[in-house]
């Protein structure tokens, strides 16, 4: 029992660039993985199929078998319970976005960060997504009437190839209800393509949506798929809408009429088979009267109209979510938690929550991280809001027994302590910048422990 408590997550890299192979091994490997890799594709997949690892990365293009070769062979093999993420460069991008249609987790593509690598390895390795229908759904986690007439609708909607538009505040889950639209859809087999709109540079947006063609502009050495033709025959989920511009608004409008993308630097429009999500967390009302989004594409939009309620509107689902956050933290990071106090209890359900269930997830993970008894009491919460004036009291004010200023440094230790007073791994963990976390150690008097 012991050393399976003890056992480390395994990851296997097959990649023929030894350099690619030795980075990601190297940043894993400081993340507290245990990572074997190797630049011979047959090898790789005899590896693969003794079904030892957690998760393999695997280059889609090399010399000896192919990464489709190996990922459909793995896939064939029903015991190989690993998650695979692609690695690919951009001219192999359609053979990534095949690859995700064989059972591939996700993609990444060349060259990455160690951030964008941490960041897919860890969502590989977290990500519920489990499978069958139900399963999906029950990711919708609570217990009001608002949770199961959402439900219900999905199902409905899922059902429909019809655009939808998915409103709601910032943590509400959009990206979540969207993915369900496509996991309960006739599309669920084929590709989801998510896309940040307030991500993309200005000047890159058409080439990045619909793609371009070799020599189209300066630095356009090859051609490149857009998220249009990624997405064909499955989801293509546009969040934040409201941040697209005038100009490839116009030209959206067209391809959601014409089902025909316009690749940048090609003079006939390409056939695509998409169903669009899109969602925002701004009123679009308002964005129409400023003159900043088209009324013409908002009706192409919303055929489908789905407005998700903040938090703090649906109350009976707040305990929920935390008790089931508590649960999935306290065995992610074996924390000595099991339960909530009924302070605790009242303390949440109380709270505004600015951040809705994206604030109320981290703040119950902040809990199983730096809490280091069983029973989570009122001092225990500290609330991380949009903003100074979200943060709220966590104690009775009437009681006087702490003042927020003894919560705030108090956790600030905590999480000193935790990460062994690392100043930008606390700081990245309590959500703020290097500086401020130094001048809150000031003025606390906090000293930093060698």
């Amino acid at each position: 029992m012991k050393e399976a408590a003890e056992k480390r997550t395994t990851i296997l890299i097959i990649d023929d660039e030894e350099i690619i192979r030795d980075g990601s091994r190297q940043i894993l490997t400081r993340k507290g993985y245990l990572v074997d890799g190797t630049g011979e594709a047959t090898k790789g997949l005899k590896m693969a199929l003794g079904n030892s690892y957690d998760l393999i990365l695997l280059d889609i293009r090399m010399p000896e078998v192919s990464g489709m070769d190996i990922l459909k062979k793995l896939k064939e093999e029903n015991n190989i319970s690993a998650r695979i993420i692609i690695i690919t460069g951009y001219g192999t991008i359609p053979l990534a976005v095949e690859a995700m249609r064989h059972g591939a987790f996700n993609f990444l593509t060349k060259p990455y960060s160690a951030a964008e690598l941490q960041e897919a390895v860890s969502g590989a390795l977290n990500g519920d997504t489990p499978d069958g229908h139900e399963k999906h759904i029950s990711m919708l986690i609570g217990s009001s009437d608002y949770i199961k007439e959402l439900k219900e609708s999905i199902r409905r909607i899922a059902q429909t190839d019809s655009t939808v538009l998915i409103t709601g505040l910032s943590g509400t889950g959009k990206e979540l209800v969207a993915r369900m639209i496509h996991q309960l859809s006739p599309r669920s087999d084929m590709a989801f393509i998510p896309v940040d709109c307030s991500s993309l540079a200005e000047n890159l947006m058409e080439s990045e949506l619909f793609g371009h063609v070799k020599g189209a502009f300066s630095g356009a050495t090859e051609s490149r798929e857009g998220r249009f033709q990624m997405a064909d025959k499955g989801t293509l989920f546009l969040d934040e809408i409201s941040n697209i511009n005038l100009n490839i608004q116009a030209k959206l409008l067209r391809v959601i009429q014409e089902q025909e993308v316009p690749r940048v630097g090609k003079s006939s429009p390409e056939k695509v088979d998409v169903r669009l999500i899109a969602a925002t967390n701004k009123d679009i009302h308002v964005e129409i009267d400023a003159g900043n989004f088209r009324e013409d594409l908002f009706y192409r939009l919303s055929v489908v109209p789905l407005d998700l309620k903040p938090l703090r509107e649906r109350k009976a689902d707040i305990l929920p979510i935390a008790e089931y956050y508590l649960n999935y933290y306290q065995k992610k990071h074996k924390s000595k938690v099991r339960r909530l106090s009924e302070e605790a209890k009242k303390s949440l359900v109380s709270y505004k929550w600015p951040g809705n269930v994206r604030e109320l997830k981290n703040t119950i993970e902040r809990l199983c991280v730096l809490s280091d008894h069983e029973t989570v009491n009122l001092s225990d919460i500290f609330y991380y809001g949009q903003n100074e004036g979200a943060k709220a009291p966590v104690v009775d004010s009437s009681s006087g027994r702490i003042t927020l200023v003894d919560v705030e440094k108090e956790h600030i230790e905590k999480a000193l302590k935790h990460f062994h007073f690392q100043i930008n791994k606390t700081a990245e963990f309590l959500g703020i910048d290097r500086k401020t976390l130094r001048i809150k150690m000031r003025n606390y008097n906090i000293k930093t422990e060698q």
